[in-house]
């Protein structure tokens, strides 16, 4: 989609303003899940908000460059406006790498929730980095002249980094990073103790942050042409859009997790579940087995220990706790050297056929 002149201004304005509809609707969803459904946020979703709010400046930047010449050829433009493309410009840069960083940290806190230790460990060490990474980029294109002004002025006496290897060095990284963020659970989606429709969720995000990658791939693969090219405005219109899809796939990515409540509670035959059509809280659910703010299931630990009573004391390690959570079982070790064992056992039969009788079964041993 090229305007008059061939200018690229109309595609970006157009992926842009879809882009930003899109992310609008996944957050109100997204916080319509936590706040109504579960009942709680958690950090991964104030990560999140700012996220989307840097990705809403960052479209802003751009829409306003578009205004001033991104996307026409550096002949047509306006030369009286260089200087307010070139702050636009400026801006959204930072607030590109702003959303980056806010994404994967909200998905790596996301990681934290699922219950895995070994999981858990590498997406604190990959928070660190990833913190690190984002401050550090945003400060260097913030101040990447002496004075801050050259940045968009590009005259008077000063200096500035070498901005081209700036772009390359930081395009790489991000790639690096988010190939890291997004494999991260592999482990735990092929190897652990995972309801299967979490597994398939967590495969889909998978797919999706991977996705996020490929875009920047290729948003990199217009930076060595914007940087050399005499036509800058033009040039760099691949880029800005590509950034665009880049940023907002990932938001999406991120925030699918929060859609699965969302189904149980309002489409549970379309997934498998039956609700019973109460608001769910963080640690509640119909079936009484805990669950997190995320809306997903804690993976079980099969090698976790239960802590029983044996005299009257607490906090004995005797097994291993296994079963659903409407079934228990207990398992005592008496003074006499004997072990006593205590079964509950629940079944709940329903009418579905609009009666509203319901028979309770209890059998104990």
């Amino acid at each position: 989609m090229a305007g008059a002149n061939g200018s690229q201004g109309p595609m970006v304005v157009g992926v842009s303003v879809a882009f930003a509809a899109l992310t609008f609707v996944v957050l109100a969803l997204r916080l319509f899940s936590r706040i109504f459904v579960l009942g709680q946020m958690g950090m991964d979703d104030y990560l999140i908000v700012f996220a989307c709010a840097f990705s809403w400046a960052f479209i802003a930047a751009t829409l306003v460059a578009v205004k001033h010449g991104l996307g026409k050829h550096i002949e047509d433009v306006d030369q009286t406006k260089m200087v307010d493309y070139s702050f636009a410009v400026w801006l959204s840069s930072m607030f590109y790498l702003a959303t980056l960083g806010f994404i994967k940290t909200s998905v790596l806190c996301f990681y934290t929730r699922l219950g895995d230790r070994y999981l858990t460990r590498l997406s604190w060490v990959m928070l660190g980095i990833i913190m690190a990474q984002a401050i550090s980029f945003v400060l260097v294109a913030a101040f990447q002249c002496q004075p801050i002004s050259m940045a968009w002025t590009g005259t008077g006496p000063g200096k500035c980094v070498d901005i081209n290897l700036f772009y390359l060095c930081n395009a790489a990284l991000n790639i690096v990073t988010d190939l890291l963020t997004y494999t991260l659970p592999i482990k735990v989606i092929f190897h652990l103790q995972m309801p299967r429709k979490q597994k398939i969720v967590l495969a889909f995000i998978l797919c999706l942050g991977l996705f996020a990658c490929v875009s920047s791939i290729i948003r990199i693969t217009y930076i060595p042409a914007m940087l050399s090219s005499e036509d800058s405005t033009y040039a760099i219109s691949g880029a800005m859009y590509w950034s665009v899809i880049e940023t907002n796939v990932g938001i999406f990515a991120a925030s699918i997790p929060s859609f699965k409540a969302i189904a149980s509670r309002f489409l549970p035959r379309f997934i498998g579940e039956y609700s019973s059509g109460k608001k769910s809280g963080p640690w509640s659910s119909d079936n009484h087995a805990p669950r997190y703010a995320s809306g997903f299931a804690k993976v079980r630990d099969p090698n976790n220990i239960t802590m029983i009573t044996v005299n009257g004391k607490e906090d004995v390690p005797m097994g291993t706790n296994i079963g659903a959570a409407s079934n228990s079982s207990e398992e005592r070790i008496i003074p006499q050297g004997k072990i006593f064992a205590h079964t509950e056992i629940e079944t709940t039969f329903e009418r579905n056929d609009g009666g509203s009788d319901s028979s309770l079964e209890r059998a104990r041993q």
